[in-house]
C-alpha cells in the first residue's frame, strides 16, 4: 500500500522576499498564461488581493493561491493556484484551496469562483470533489484561444456527494527560541513566537502549542495565544487560560478542588513540587492531581508547588515555561510533547494523509444505541471517502478530546451525562460536534421543546405541562385519553397512555418521584409515525416508522428487559408530501443546523410534530436503505467542513 510522506506544511501570507521563488514556481508550473513579476507586486500591496503561500519547514514555497476581492461582491475569486509539479500528490493544492475558502469567508463572501482550462480534466475533476460547481462555460478564454469553464463553490453549502478542502492540521509548535525545543516531533512545524506574530494568516481549526517562555498579561507569549483565538486557530494554552492561572479567585477556587485530591493520598513522603506535562506526571500517585490541574488551567506544563512543614498543602500554582525546564525533565517533557501530537498525527499505514480526525463517541455496552456496529463501520469508512479518519472512542477517552478536529455523538445523549460534557467541552476546544450542547438542550427536554415550538406556532398535539399539585386540580377536566411524558425520556421510555383521571392520578404518584414536572399530549392514533431526518437544514431520509402490532408505540420495552418495534419503511425524499418536509425544517430551524430526526403525524389539521430528536437513530438497512453509503457520506462531509468554521 503507497503512503504518501508527511510533510509539515505552513500556510502563510506571501512576502516580498518571496517573489524570486514565486517567478520560478510560476515557470514551473504554466507554459503560458503566467503572472507577471509586476502583477505579484501588486497582490502584496493591494487590500483587493491576497496572496498565500504553503511551505516547508525550510521555507521553501511548495504552491501558492492568489484571491481576488471586489468591494461591494459577496463574489471572491480564486484567480490562481499553483503547487511544484513535483509535490503535486501529497495534498497541498487542497490545503491551499481550502485556505482560499477561509479567506473568502472572512471576508464576509458567500461564494468562491475560478476559471480552469476546458480540457484539465484533473483539476475540473479536484474542483467538483471539493464542491464546486459549473457555472458556465467561456469560449477562447485562454491566451492560446483554449476554452475554459468557471467553477463556483457556496461557502457554507456542502453539495451532496463532495468532500470539504481542508487546511493542513499538522500542528505549529510555538517557542521563543529555537533550541528551546530539543526534539521538534515528526509532522510539526516549530517556529518563533516573532514569526508567528508575523503570519498575518491563520489556518481555522488548526492546533497551535504555545511554549513561549512568558505566558504574562501583554507579553509576546500572550499575544501568540489571543492571535490564534483571533485566527480561530485552536491554542494550548489559550489567552483566556492564561489568564485565568494569574486570576487569584479562580486560583484559589483550584486551590480547593486540588488539596482535596492531595489530601486523599495520605503519603508519607511528598516531592517539593509536581511537575505535569499536558495533563501527565511521572509520579502515578498524583495522576488524577494532573489531570484535574490541566483540565482546569490547560497548560502544556504546569508546576505545583507543595509546603511540606507543619502540613502536606499546596502552595501555588504556575505555568512553567519550557526553558525553565531541568536537563533530567527535558527528555520527558519531549516524550510528553511527542505523545500529545501523536494522537492528531495520522497512522502510517494510511493510503491517505488525512485532512481530519473525527472521533465517534459510542458506548459499547449501550442497550438501545443510536447505530449498530454495522452503521458504525459504515460512518468509519465514510470518512475516509471525505480525506478524513474516523476512531470510536467512548466515555474514557474525555482527556483525548484535543486529539480530533470533530466530534459525532453516536451515543444517547442527556443533558446530566458525559455526552453533554463531550458536548459542551468540544465547543470550549473550538472542535465541531454533532450533536452540539445547545441542540442537546432543546431537543432532550420535551417540556422545553414543547414551549418552543408552541411559541413559534409550530403544530403540535395540545399539551398540558404540570406539576403534582396542578395535577390534582386538572385530572378530571382533562381529556382522555392522552400520553403522559417524563421531560427526558428517549426511544419511548416514558411514555404513556392513560384512558381517564384515575390511571392519571395513579401513573403520577409513581412518575413524580423521578421528577418535579410532567407533561400530557393528546392522543393522535395514527398508523405510523413519519421520521424525517434533517442535516444542515436539509432533509436527508424519510421513514415511516410503524405502531408495535397491537400497540400505540413505536418501541415497546418489555418487563424482561426486550425491546420490541414496529415494521419500517425508508422513501426517497421526493416522495415525502411536502408540507411533511416544510414542518419538519421549520421545527428544526427553531434549534440550530444539527442533525435532527423530526417525529411527525399526519393529522386533519395538518402535519403535527410530536417531537425533535437530536441523536436520531441511523441503523445499517433502515434508514440507510435509500441513500446507501452516501447517508453517511453526506453526514461526515458536513462535519468535516465544519472545522475551522467560526
Amino acid at each position: 500500500m503507497a503512503t504518501h510522506t508527511l510533510l509539515p506544511t505552513l500556510l502563510r501570507t506571501a512576502k516580498i522576499e518571496d517573489l524570486e521563488q514565486l517567478m520560478a514556481l510560476e515557470i514551473r508550473c504554466f507554459a503560458g498564461d503566467r503572472i507577471s513579476a509586476r502583477s505579484f507586486r501588486s497582490f502584496f500591496k493591494t487590500d483587493s488581493s491576497r496572496l498565500i503561500v504553503a511551505v516547508d519547514r525550510d521555507n521553501a514555497i511548495l504552491g501558492y493561491a492568489a484571491i481576488l476581492l471586489r468591494e461591494g461582491s459577496s463574489v471572491a475569486r480564486l484567480y490562481s493556484l499553483a503547487v511544484d509539479p513535483e509535490k503535486s500528490s501529497l495534498g497541498i493544492g487542497t490545503q491551499l484551496l481550502g485556505g482560499a475558502e477561509a479567506i473568502t469567508r472572512e471576508q464576509a463572501c458567500d461564494r468562491l469562483s475560478l476559471e480552469v482550462r476546458k480540457d484539465n480534466d484533473r483539476a475540473i475533476a479536484l474542483y467538483v470533489k471539493h464542491g464546486y460547481e459549473v457555472e458556465t462555460e467561456l469560449p477562447g478564454y485562454y491566451e492560446d484561444g483554449a476554452d475554459g469553464v468557471r467553477l463556483v463553490r457556496h461557502i457554507d453549502h456542502m453539495p451532496e456527494g463532495s468532500s470539504p478542502a481542508n487546511r493542513s492540521r499538522l500542528p505549529i509548535i510555538l517557542v521563543d527560541r529555537l533550541k528551546d525545543l530539543a526534539t521538534v516531533p515528526k509532522g510539526c512545524h516549530a517556529m518563533t513566537v516573532r514569526d508567528y506574530l508575523a503570519l498575518e494568516y491563520g489556518v481555522p481549526g488548526r492546533r497551535v502549542i504555545n511554549l513561549s517562555r512568558s505566558y504574562e498579561p501583554l507579553s509576546l507569549g500572550y499575544y501568540c495565544s489571543l492571535l490564534a483565538s483571533a485566527r480561530k486557530e485552536r491554542c494550548l494554552p489559550e489567552a483566556d487560560a492564561l489568564l485565568d492561572i494569574n486570576w487569584k479567585r479562580i486560583h484559589k477556587r483550584a486551590l480547593l478542588s486540588l488539596q482535596a485530591l492531595l489530601d486523599e493520598k495520605g503519603e508519607d513522603i511528598y516531592p517539593d513540587a509536581i511537575d505535569i506535562y499536558f495533563g501527565g506526571t511521572t509520579d502515578k500517585r498524583f495522576k488524577a492531581i494532573a489531570r484535574q490541574a490541566f483540565d482546569l488551567f490547560r497548560c502544556p506544563i504546569i508546576r505545583i508547588n507543595l509546603q511540606l512543614e507543619p502540613k502536606v498543602k499546596i502552595r501555588d500554582i504556575e505555568a512553567l515555561a519550557i526553558h525553565r525546564l531541568t536537563e533530567e525533565a527535558q527528555p520527558v517533557f519531549d516524550a510528553a510533547l511527542k505523545a500529545f501530537v501523536k494522537g492528531s498525527l495520522p497512522k502510517p499505514a494510511l493510503r491517505k494523509i488525512p485532512s481530519t480526525i473525527v472521533g465517534i463517541l459510542v458506548n459499547p455496552d449501550e442497550e438501545s444505541p443510536p447505530s449498530d456496529a454495522k452503521a458504525l463501520e459504515s460512518f468509519v469508512s465514510a470518512a475516509e471517502s471525505v480525506d478524513a479518519r474516523a476512531e470510536l472512542i467512548t466515555a474514557k477517552d474525555y482527556r483525548r478530546l484535543m486529539e480530533f478536529d470533530a466530534l459525532f455523538i453516536r451515543e444517547t445523549t442527556a443533558l446530566n451525562h458525559h455526552t453533554y460534557r463531550f458536548a459542551k467541552r468540544a465547543l470550549q476546544e473550538g472542535i465541531p460536534v454533532i450533536d452540539d450542547p445547545h441542540s442537546i438542550l432543546c431537543c432532550t427536554n420535551k417540556i422545553f421543546l414543547a414551549e418552543l415550538l408552541r411559541s413559534n406556532r409550530v403544530l403540535t398535539p395540545k399539551t398540558i405541562v404540570f406539576d403534582r399539585q396542578r395535577m390534582k386540580q386538572l385530572a378530571d377536566d382533562l381529556q382522555f385519553p392522552g400520553i403522559v411524558k417524563i421531560p427526558d425520556g428517549c426511544f419511548s421510555r416514558g411514555v404513556h397512555k392513560v384512558k381517564d383521571a384515575s390511571e392519571l392520578k395513579a401513573l403520577g404518584k409513581e412518575l413524580f418521584k423521578q421528577t418535579d414536572l410532567l407533561m400530557m399530549q393528546e392522543f393522535l392514533p395514527t398508523d405510523f409515525d413519519w421520521r424525517i431526518g434533517v442535516l444542515d437544514g436539509q432533509p436527508l431520509y424519510a421513514c415511516k416508522y410503524y405502531m408495535v402490532s397491537g400497540n400505540w408505540k413505536i418501541y415497546e420495552y418489555e418487563r424482561d428487559g426486550s425491546v420490541s418495534s414496529g415494521d419500517s419503511e425508508t422513501l426517497p425524499i421526493a416522495e415525502v408530501p411536502q408540507d411533511v418536509l416544510n414542518v419538519a425544517l421549520r421545527g428544526t430551524q427553531l434549534i440550530g443546523n444539527g442533525f435532527y430526526g423530526v417525529d411527525i403525524k399526519e393529522t386533519a389539521l395538518g402535519p403535527s410534530i410530536i417531537e425533535i430528536n437530536d441523536n436520531p437513530s441511523i441503523d445499517f438497512g433502515i434508514e440507510d436503505s435509500v441513500l446507501g453509503p452516501a447517508l453517511y457520506q453526506r453526514l461526515m462531509a458536513v462535519l468535516v467542513s465544519r472545522v475551522g468554521r467560526p
